[in-house]
């Protein structure tokens, strides 16, 4: 499990607002071999990270299930709002 200075450093992060920082941090905890970390950064900075970053990251890293459930619940957002547009564009508003 993530250590207390981790999760410091996960919800510093998540604060400032800077995707740069969250993907700086998430590569981080790949290098430090913290997968639990990993995954916990994803949802920490879920609002930060980009999600062809972190399908890359966990790909290249065999960290894919860590990053699953991010990427499900991204994939649900991403497709609401393709849908909310279309929707838009067909009322016309």
């Amino acid at each position: 499990s993530c250590h207390r200075l981790y999760k410091d450093a996960m919800e510093t992060v998540a604060v400032s607002g800077s995707p740069e920082l969250a993907e700086e941090l998430l590569r981080w905890f790949v290098g430090a071999n913290e997968p639990e970390c990993f995954a916990a950064c994803l949802y920490s900075c879920y609002e930060l990270l980009r999600p062809d970053v972190v399908l890359e990251v966990a790909w290249m890293h065999k960290l894919m299930d860590y990053a699953m459930p991010y990427m499900i619940m991204a994939v649900k957002e991403y497709s609401g709002k393709v849908r909310f547009r279309f929707l838009c564009h067909i009322v016309g508003v």
